[in-house]
């Protein structure tokens, strides 16, 4: 005999579904963010060989604009700083997601393995 899903139990997968695209939709910000990291300190790396005079261009929506080797740098280490803060945010987001799935698989596991789905006080 099947039993029936309480409706807090219903309610409780329906938001650990929730909290798991919220978890998915965080990590592949955090991806982004990485990946855009890593093109920034390429560029940096790059930038830094150059001669100080050296001719750098940026590109400014669908313009290229001459800059300074020395703009360039702090622009890209503004940059920089933000992707950081960025990714500290998301990672402290993710972490507080998993926790809050954890603890919700936890508690509908002990709903059900009490009485197969039976009512909780």
């Amino acid at each position: 005999m099947a039993t029936e899903i309480p409706p807090a139990v219903r309610n409780d997968l329906d938001r650990l579904r929730q909290l798991e695209d919220q978890l998915q939709a965080v990590l592949l910000r955090k991806q982004q963010y990485e990946s855009e990291l890593r093109n920034v300190d390429k560029a940096l790396n790059e930038l830094n060989k150059l001669p100080q005079d050296s001719k750098v261009y940026k590109v400014v929506g669908t313009f290229l604009l001459s800059t300074t080797r020395d703009e360039a740098i702090q622009d890209l280490n503004q940059r920089k700083e933000l992707l950081d803060l960025h990714l500290q945010s998301l990672v402290k987001q993710e972490n507080m997601l998993r926790k809050q799935i954890s603890e919700l698989e936890n508690k509908v596991k002990q709903v059900l393995a009490a009485g197969q789905g039976g009512q909780v006080q």
